[in-house]
């Protein structure tokens, strides 16, 4: 069955084979698992790796102390310098809100002078209305 499909496919692929695309794969088993001649043995290995560990940490050691002596003189002038910052800004911040306090106090202000001015003209108006007897329209329903 499995032969009538690859014939099958061979047809339909035009005369290219299921079996030309597929990778062959290697058996890396079988050499991992021999021993390379002239290699390191066990305990040569651990020694080798227990050096580079130790030059490594003392090392990283040496290097760390002068990192931190750096980051602590280099933190104090980044402090001072954020703090001017800070400290530019807020009162920069501050300045907008007293402005704005200013401009919100002038614009009540305004307002009511213009609500004073307006309810004087209405008092102005109907009590020139309550002087004249005739009215202007008649607002009764007509039933007596």
């Amino acid at each position: 069955m499995s032969q009538a499909n690859a014939a099958a496919r061979k047809r339909r692929a035009g005369g290219a084979s299921l079996q030309d695309n597929v990778i062959p794969t290697q058996n890396n088993t079988t050499s991992s698992a021999q021993p390379s001649k002239g290699g390191l043995t066990l305990p040569q290995v651990i020694s080798l790796v227990d050096k580079r560990l130790i030059a490594l940490e003392t090392f990283m050691k040496a290097s760390n102390t002068e990192v931190v002596v750096q980051q602590e003189s280099v933190s104090e002038d980044a402090v001072n310098q954020l703090a001017d910052e800070i400290n530019t800004k807020f009162e920069m911040l501050a300045g907008e809100v007293e402005g704005l306090k200013d401009i919100v106090l002038k614009l009540q202000a305004y307002t009511m002078e213009v609500n004073k001015t307006l309810y004087e003209e209405r008092i102005q108006v109907l009590s020139d209305m309550g002087e004249k007897t005739e009215p202007v329209f008649d607002l009764s329903d007509g039933e007596e």
